[in-house]
């Protein structure tokens, strides 16, 4: 359960009960699915006081239809006439709310597929620390890296006995170790 609760955010089970509210699935709503809903977008609904009264007249509106009739889909039930946005504000805004939902969470795709980029036949024998840094550098390739706090980071850390010079810009760290200046 809590796999299902750390996969599945509260995000994609109030998309869940909302899936209720197609035509084709409106024997599926209960007290309990409505007031999740309102629970969940009252601040997003117009009206969030009669979406009691507007889900039972919707609920009675696709009954009084034949199954086959019935819309299956999001974008159908938008698209079609009887689902005025006049009559039934509230389940108007959850359906496109619905809609703009997205489906799955990308993050674990795209390390797994950024995997066979960064541990390569040459960096078969890389350290845990050194491939978790290089995989949270390939997958967050949009985040901007200050290279002359990189530089001057590093050349603080390992001191060095010649001069560190930036390759990317007209400056130099000259920064020796505390041993080479007792030396002399």
């Amino acid at each position: 359960m809590q796999q299902f609760e750390s996969k599945f955010g509260s995000l994609s089970q109030q998309a869940v009960r909302g899936m209720n509210l197609i035509p084709a699935n409106t024997a599926n709503i209960d007290t309990d699915t409505v007031s999740a809903l309102i629970s969940f977008c009252s601040e997003d609904m117009p009206s969030s006081a009669t979406f009691h009264q507007e889900v039972k007249l919707w609920q009675r509106m696709w009954q009084n239809k034949i199954a086959e009739d019935r819309l299956t889909t999001l974008s159908a039930t938008l698209s079609d006439s009887s689902a005025c946005p006049l009559v039934y504000p509230n389940i108007t805004k959850i359906l496109h709310l619905i809609l703009i939902t997205s489906v799955t969470a990308c993050g674990v795709e795209r390390a797994n597929s950024s995997l066979r980029f960064v541990k390569s036949s040459l960096r078969s024998t890389m350290g845990e620390d050194i491939f978790n840094a290089l995989m949270l550098l390939y997958v967050h390739k949009n985040i901007s890296l200050d290279i002359d706090n990189i530089v001057t980071m590093y050349a603080r850390k390992h001191p060095r006995r010649m001069l560190l010079l930036n390759p990317l810009g007209d400056e130099s760290y000259a920064v020796q170790s505390t041993s080479l200046e007792n030396e002399k």
